[in-house]
């Protein structure tokens, strides 16, 4: 090959010195012949116009060169320049690779077949995730991590000839089921598998020409091997960070069941009290008129407050499919303050609407109220009955209808705004937490958001978006 090149160049390099040396001569005669003088500035211009054009000239005959007379190592550049860039972009699933490999083996090196087998972490095996030609069907195949193939390919760090003097036979035979005659493996050494890995095994069936693997050929196929290797440790990186993520999703979804049934437990604790105390002194007091009026004053609102944490915890729980139609967001804040009357009245609350949109939305109305009523009377408390000014304003824009429920309370601190969504945190004595935290679920299913801002002292607005109806 060095032979080849070497002579092959030098004769390109006297063509090519020898063009340029006739086009001196040519151009200096017809100068002669144009003008009757002879002038050395004729010879240099032409060594400049060399100088110019010569490296260029040059790299366009070399390629020329390469591809008509190099062509196998040619397309082997291709091929490790066409894989390296799919490399440029890790992918988190392993069949990409499986894929990608047989694929450009076998259009650039004219197969009967390639086929790519990857290890199963967790099942303790090798799989052909991928096949090209007639190992297409080989798709699915597996063969277990003690195979002798397998063994024999971690031992030696190389590849594996099917033509190779003294191959055990049980070697030759896993062979010839994945219809391969050569198999190159894709080993690791990194720190993350703490040992020598044998990730996956590129196995490819005879040329269709006919003609055997060259020692050039196994020399880029092990390179090609190399690049696959950082890939598919990338995506095995990717697969596990995968998994864990999933585990951490599970432990906080199970820490958020925990945490619900303990603030269900704690809610319910003081109208379970109440209601057990009743039970067992009525027998000695059911004559007692006092304790008669007692029991009427408490008991029916013990059972609604626990009402309401059940009813309360379902709606946050559960999904309800929203029943959503075009509406006015209006007439639904209308209904919201109408219910509150009495306890905007009572806690000498003065209202400002101000309704700036045009649009509608798409909404479910009951579920949207209980959004609005819960907003409303958390800012009511919030005031307290020393009064206090609450607006509520709306305006829209192409996409959204904005809404904002604002009031003069004592605002909420910045050490609390980030968990005041969360089930069953409360800034107030007698909060279930519940009412923000299924506020937010509702906003969430009709497509929207909802966000608060809020400054000590200055108090506390609640910011929601609603899409529009097209």
């Amino acid at each position: 090959m060095v032979i080849k090149r070497g002579v092959l160049y030098a004769l390109l390099t006297a063509l090519i010195s020898g063009i340029f040396v006739s086009l001196i001569l040519a151009g200096g005669q017809l100068f002669r012949g144009l003008t009757g003088y002879s002038s050395v500035w004729v010879g240099i211009a032409g060594i400049f116009l060399i100088a110019f054009i010569f490296q260029p000239l040059s790299n366009i005959i070399q390629n020329l060169v390469d591809k008509i007379f190099f062509r196998e190592s040619y397309s082997y550049q291709r091929i490790i320049s066409n894989f390296t860039h799919a490399l440029t972009q890790p992918k988190t699933d392993l069949d990409y690779f499986a894929h990608l490999a047989p694929y450009l083996l076998n259009k650039f090196m004219k197969l009967n077949g390639a086929s790519v087998l990857v290890l199963d972490r967790g099942e303790h095996v090798y799989t052909v995730r991928a096949g090209e030609n007639q190992a297409a069907e080989l798709a699915g195949y597996s063969i277990p991590e003690d195979s002798p193939l397998l063994k024999e390919l971690l031992s030696r760090k190389q590849g594996i000839s099917l033509h190779e003097a003294n191959l055990p036979g049980s070697i030759a035979e896993e062979m010839k089921k994945l219809k391969a005659v050569l198999v190159i493996p894709s080993i690791t050494e990194t720190q993350y598998f703490k040992r020598p890995t044998l990730l996956a095994i590129i196995c490819l069936g005879d040329k269709i020409s006919g003609q055997s693997f060259s020692v050039d050929d196994k020399e880029f196929l092990k390179t090609f091997a190399d690049q696959a290797t950082v890939g598919i440790e990338y995506a095995f990186i990717f697969e596990e960070l995968k998994k864990n993520q999933e585990i951490v999703l599970r432990s906080e979804k199970l820490a958020a069941i925990g945490k619900t049934t303990a603030g269900v437990a704690h809610e319910l604790k003081g109208p379970l009290t109440y209601l057990s105390t009743i039970a067992q002194i009525m027998p000695l007091k059911w004559d007692d008129q006092e304790f008669k009026e007692s029991v009427n004053k408490m008991l029916y609102p013990e059972i609604q407050r626990m009402q309401l944490i059940i009813e309360g915890l379902l709606d946050y729980s559960r999904n309800k499919p929203l029943m959503l139609k075009p509406g006015d967001i209006k007439d639904v804040l209308d209904r919201a303050l109408a219910l509150l009357v009495f306890e905007i009245r009572k806690n000498k609350i003065e209202v400002k609407t101000t309704y700036g949109h045009a649009k509608k939305a798409n909404i479910d109305a009951n579920r949207l109220i209980q959004v609005f009523m819960n907003l409303i009377s958390n800012a009511v408390q919030a005031m307290g009955d020393k009064g206090g000014n609450l607006s509520v304003t709306t305006s829209d824009s192409a996409e959204e209808i904005k809404v904002y429920i604002k009031d003069t309370g004592p605002g909420i601190p910045k050490d609390q705004i980030k968990n005041i969504f969360d089930p069953f945190f409360s800034t107030k004595e007698s909060g279930t937490g519940l009412g923000l935290a299924i506020s937010k679920k509702i906003i969430d299913e009709h497509k929207g958001s909802i966000s608060v801002s809020s400054l000590p002292g200055m108090g506390t607005t609640f910011n929601l978006s609603l899409p529009v109806t097209f």
